[in-house]
């Protein structure tokens, strides 16, 4: 199928309803009304690779930073229940997006949420004009690497002997995700 004619905002709902998920964007509001949630979430996650990466628990008040357009990049992937099993914060640095942080549930990883994910915010950032993605990796995070690898994101820069610093053109990366969920790849 010719990624021109995708309705890919469609694609991922579809996808993620086929077993029972559904994607939101995280609103101001709906962070207020669920600070809680959000909080453990992201925090048990934190707690289960601080070994790893050294990460170390967020207080409320990282939750709540009013990074620039956080609440129009950011998206959670909730079950039936309205349970979080996945959670991305991204906001715009001048005229790129930039990943902060993506977190995923241990039971529910392996379901193509990050591509889904990524697709829906390559999406939303064209839709706003926006051509190109930023972030920052533990270089110890293999498995996320050569995925966001894989999705066509490129390592630009080595920071501090720790982190790589990835890069991603926001259509090409979505269209090569998209060809990956296709594929089942």
């Amino acid at each position: 199928m010719n990624p021109q004619n995708v309705d890919f905002h469609s694609f991922v709902d579809k996808r993620l309803a086929e077993n029972g998920f559904r994607i939101s964007l995280i609103t101001e509001d709906l962070m207020n009304y669920r600070i809680d949630d959000f909080m453990s979430f992201v925090n048990s996650i934190r707690i289960e690779y601080h070994d790893l990466y050294g990460w170390n628990e967020e207080k409320k008040e990282y939750f709540l930073n009013p990074l620039h357009d956080k609440w129009k990049y950011s998206f959670a992937i909730l079950n039936a229940e309205d349970e979080i099993c996945f959670v991305n914060f991204s906001s715009v640095y001048g005229k790129i997006i930039h990943n902060h942080c993506t977190y995923a549930r241990r039971d529910t990883r392996n379901f193509n949420f990050a591509k889904l994910h990524i697709i829906k915010l390559c999406q939303t950032g064209l839709d706003n004009g926006f051509t190109h993605q930023e972030g920052y990796w533990p270089k110890k995070n293999n498995g996320s690497i050569i995925l966001f690898m894989k999705m066509g994101w490129e390592i630009e820069d080595l920071r501090n002997k720790q982190e790589l610093f990835m890069i991603a053109e926001l259509q090409k990366v979505r269209n090569k995700t998209y060809e990956l969920v296709l594929n089942g790849k």
